[in-house]
């Protein structure tokens, strides 16, 4: 990426370099009152410029600079950053407060996938769209008889001329409603073991057929759906992977969903669920209850234990070494951790945390966080399975009793 100076970075570039390039390209996007209003951490006038912000056009901005997918290749509007690098990127984005992005799923979950499955002209097609926030994706996964069982769906995908018909319904799909793309799990075969007749497609939101129901979070937030298709038919250029082999493009999915879930991942900025430690020893210290202080100092660890082995683990991946399953490690780790963060957040604020003055942001948004984190335990892959996979895949424990992995999917009981 280049500047007006003359000025560019890729991924020779030191991490002062692309630092200095972020906070440059920030000074000439963003007004000098908001640039100011950082530096004296006002953060009522950072949050009246940022509401005052034309999203379309910041979104723009943002994505044709390569700066909303540093990770992508350049021919497809991205920086060709590594993860590590994409972080500092995106250090600078949350830094500066920027406005918050709303495609996540696109940017870490369903733009991987289709860079390492897609055909040219499908990364051709979507990448530079989910980049400057004109396509914004979900995740349609989960079923409501395959949840934990993900590979026992059983949303049909049936042959039919040059596409596909699909028939059957997905659950707890993030932000459907507001998507214009789904990457969508099907059945593709019945006579092949369940992990072994899964195909993958790229759907288009607006298709005939397509039924939303909005579910409501406990906070009252309205972000799942569940989403029905009858007779929905899918062209087969729209087919992620080959078929009948769709769970090794799931996987990359999964494998992404985790590291993003557990903030290994180069998430972007305004994407994370709840307070940092940090940001609860500003506001309470000093703590002089005994046990109220040892619960801060824990958390204080733990989230350092967390960015150790995120660490340890994209030092792997940079070796050329997967992480793997060893994911699950951090997705459970974090998920948890986010859970005892917000109780002690809580129990820190006292009465004031059920009962306050309408203004007081801080204790709204801190009731918020808390009913909001129970579901990090169970979003990206529940607790348990993470234990399931931990003990089996990384400690060799035997696998839970069930049918032998080659048994038809036809022939597996269901609820």
């Amino acid at each position: 990426m280049s500047g007006e100076d003359g000025a560019s970075i890729t991924a020779e570039s030191s991490d002062k370099e692309i630092i200095e390039f972020v906070r440059a390209w920030l000074a000439d996007a963003l007004p000098a009152a908001w640039l100011l209003a950082v530096d004296k951490e006002d953060s009522d006038t950072v949050r009246s410029l940022r509401d005052a912000t034309d999203e379309s056009e910041w979104f723009d901005r943002l994505g044709a600079a390569g700066l909303a997918t540093p990770s992508f290749p350049v021919e497809y509007g991205g920086l060709g950053l590594s993860p590590r690098q994409t972080r500092l990127v995106n250090a600078q984005l949350s830094r500066y407060k920027t406005p918050r992005f709303r495609n996540l799923i696109g940017v870490s979950l369903a733009g991987p996938a289709i860079l390492q499955w897609g055909t040219d002209q499908q990364k051709a097609d979507r990448l530079r769209a989910i980049g400057t926030h004109r396509e914004i994706w979900c995740q349609l996964f989960s079923e409501p008889g395959a949840g934990s069982d993900l590979a026992g769906l059983a949303t049909r995908a049936v042959r039919d001329g040059d596409g596909w018909l699909i028939n059957g319904s997905k659950i707890w799909s993030s932000m459907a409603h507001n998507a214009q793309w789904g990457f969508l799990l099907t059945r593709s075969s019945i006579d092949a073991p369940k992990h072994q007749g899964i195909t993958v497609f790229m759907l288009k939101l607006d298709t005939p057929g397509i039924t939303m129901r909005p579910l409501r979070h406990i906070t009252g937030d309205h972000e799942f759906n569940q989403v029905f298709f009858d007779d929905v038919f899918i062209p087969d250029e729209h087919r992620i992977g080959p078929v009948n082999d769709g769970w090794r493009v799931t996987q990359t999915v999964l494998v992404n969903e985790r590291i993003s879930g557990s903030g290994e991942g180069a998430s972007l900025p305004g994407t994370r669920t709840g307070r940092s430690v940090a940001s609860v020893i500003e506001h309470f210290a000093p703590v002089t209850d005994l046990l109220l202080r040892q619960r801060l100092a824990q958390a204080w660890v733990d989230e350092k234990l967390t960015q150790l082995t995120n660490q340890r683990f994209t030092a792997m991946r940079r070796a050329g070494e997967s992480s793997g399953p060893r994911g699950s490690i951090t997705k459970l780790f974090s998920s948890e951790f986010l859970q005892r963060l917000q109780d002690l957040l809580l129990d820190l604020d006292g009465a004031d945390s059920v009962a306050w003055p309408e203004d007081d942001r801080w204790r709204r948004n801190s009731a918020w966080a808390f009913l909001r984190v129970r579901a990090r335990t169970i979003a990206g892959g529940t607790s348990e399975i993470q234990r399931n996979i931990i003990g089996e895949r990384l400690l060799g424990l035997p696998k839970e009793p069930g049918l032998p992995s080659s048994t038809p999917w036809k022939d597996i009981p269901r609820s």
